[in-house]
Order: structure tokens, then sequence, then C-alpha cells
């Protein structure tokens, strides 16, 4: 039997966390940063037996519930059985009532498990698509779903009905009371700060969701980032009256490029006319809570649009919440769907 060490984070992080096997692609810097930023706010438990599993326990300071994370595993249910009870174990003693995950630290970060079969595109970046028996382990040890999200696929043969069904949407953007500002390189460079700043309020009420500095922003959203995105789909919308940013389209093609590196950053430029097939991504769409009647996220999509045909043969709309009003958009379309779910376990109370 492999033993199982609880190693409190102490500003550091062992070799083993990053020796073992994972489907993530996040680097080892971007992870050790995220920890030092994350350890004030909350206390952290490693739970490894230095070879086949690593399991996080965070335990926030202003919060009823524990929340796991950074998970890799083989298909062991008695092993996992042995480090979530350990977890487990940390939250009654610390007064929590609910376990959830996987989520690192944030919804800002990587987080949830894909759970369907794999879908026609395989995975595409940053997807939370780990093998079935992960979903398969956390229901065997007593958790259940807590929050549904989906991916959706618009194939080719669709697109012309799209563009049949939004011509009132594209035809509207000229007259739009806003300043539309394609996003790219430049102009994030431009507008990084505004940026920052129109993160909170769109995604501030998401559940999980907690604010983060400037420094983990751009720890994942920073000039490297600009320079995958799309920029004929990527953009901004400004109020032109206020002269401040409302809304926001994030976009990029899905990089799957054969013979390079694993942490090899992707640049449009470069890189979009080696792929084999195009396929655009949208990523992180929304629009600021004051203006979220007027239709701003249908004209995202429509703005999306513009440019589609002469770039991409399929789109794929990720990662929204079920209860996402941006999935409207995609409704009256043939599409391939994905489900995935943020899960939760209630803790009995210790007496």
């Amino acid at each position: 039997m492999n033993t199982l060490y609880r190693i409190p984070y102490q500003n550091a992080l062992p070799g083993s966390f990053f020796a073992i096997p994972s489907s993530a692609s996040e680097a080892p810097t971007y992870v050790s940063n995220l920890f030092r930023m994350e350890s004030d706010r909350n206390e952290i438990v490693l739970y490894t037996d230095h070879r086949t599993i690593r399991l996080v326990g965070i335990f926030p300071h202003d919060s009823t519930e524990a929340l796991f994370g950074f998970w890799e595993t083989t298909d062991d249910l008695p092993l996992n059985r042995r480090a979530f009870a350990m977890l487990e174990a940390d939250a009654q003693e610390r007064g929590r009532v609910v376990v959830v995950g996987p989520l690192n630290f944030n919804t800002f970060h990587a987080y949830r498990l894909r759970l369907t079969d794999a879908p026609s595109w395989g995975r595409f970046d940053r997807e939370p698509a780990k093998p079935a028996y992960y979903p398969a382990l956390l229901k065997q040890l007593g958790f259940r779903v807590r929050s549904r999200f989906a991916s959706r696929l618009i194939r080719s043969n669709a697109i012309p009905f799209a563009y049949d069904t939004k011509q009132q949407l594209l035809a509207g953007l000229s007259q739009l009371p806003f300043d539309i500002i394609p996003l790219n390189p430049d102009t994030w460079r431009q507008h990084e700060a505004e940026l920052f700043a129109l993160v909170h309020p769109i995604f501030g009420a998401n559940p999980a969701y907690k604010p983060i500095s400037d420094a983990q922003f751009r720890l994942l959203y920073n000039q490297q980032y600009a320079e995958k995105l799309c920029p004929h789909s990527s953009v901004l919308f400004r109020d032109r009256a206020l002269g401040q940013l409302v809304a926001m389209s994030f976009c990029h093609p899905n990089y799957q490029l054969p013979g390079t590196e694993p942490d090899e950053r992707p640049v449009f430029e470069r890189d979009f006319p080696r792929l084999a097939k195009k396929v655009l991504l949208v990523r992180s769409v929304g629009v600021h809570p004051a203006y979220r009647k007027l239709g701003l996220m249908s004209f995202l999509g429509a703005y999306g649009m513009l440019h589609f045909r002469e770039l991409y043969e399929e789109v794929i709309f990720c990662l929204m919440r079920a209860d996402n009003f941006s999935l409207h958009f995609s409704n009256d379309m043939d599409y391939e769907e994905a489900e995935y779910g943020l899960f939760e376990k209630v803790l009995s109370i210790s007496k």
C-alpha cells in the first residue's frame, strides 16, 4: 500500500508535484506563482504519494467551504478514498461543511471535469477533459454535480443557417452607440488595465469566483495571450459617451499543431496558416451588468461572424454555464455538445 503524505504548503511545492503525469498544460512557473499568490487567503495542504496521486486541499480563510484542486491520479479507488478521507478530515476539523472541486483556487483558473464521452473535436485548449474515470471516482466517493456547463460545436453545414438567422444582428452592428475595438496585441497593450477592471463586474457573480490581483490576472491574460487571439473575431465594446469598456469577446483558433513543444505559445500570425483545420474557439465572452439588457451578448457573437466564413470552417462555444444567456445564441443551430460539471460533497457534522 502506497504511503500518503500530508504536506502543508510553505512557500514551495515538492518536486514530485510536477513529476506526477498530468493531462494539464500549466507551466511549473505559473503554478508556483499562483500558489504563492493564493497562500495569504487560503490554507493549502497537499496529499500525495509522490508517484501516482496528487490532491490539493484548499481552505479559504473567509468561507465555510473547502476546495480541492490540482488533482492528478491513476484509476485507483482505494487510493483516492484514502486521499479524500484525509482532505475531508482536515475540512471537518476546520468547520467546513462542504468540499467543492476540482477547482484550482478560483474559477478564473482551471476547474470542472468533462462528463460526456470524448466529442469529435478531441480536446481544445484548456478544456477540462480528463479521463472518464475522474468523474466516476468522484461519484463513488460520494460527490455530486453542483454546477453544469457546456461546449457547443457548430458544424460547417450549419453555418449558412446561422447567417440566415442572424442577418438582423449583423446589420445592426453599425448602428450600435458603442465604439467597436478589434482586439489584437496592440489594442490589448493599450487597454490592458481597463480589461482587468472589466473582468470583475462581468464574472464577479459567478459561483466560486473570487477577485484576483492584477498580477494574477497577468499570469494568464497577458501579451502572450493577446498574440494567440484571433484579431478578426476578438473585440471590445466601449461606451462612446462614458469612454469605458462594457463588453469583451476573446476568441482564438483551436491550435493543434504537430511538432510543437508542450509549452510553446501559439501566435496567430505565425500559426494560423499552419492549421490543417481551422476551428474558432469562442472563449471568454461577457457584458458589464449595467449593459446586459441591450442585447450586447448577441452583438458580440455577430461581430465574430463578420469574417468567420473567410477564415474558419467550424466554431466551438466553450465552457458556458448551463444557465448562461450566451447559450441562446446557438439554440436554433445544429450543434454537438459536451457537458462538464463542478462537484461537491456535503460533509457530516462532527460532534
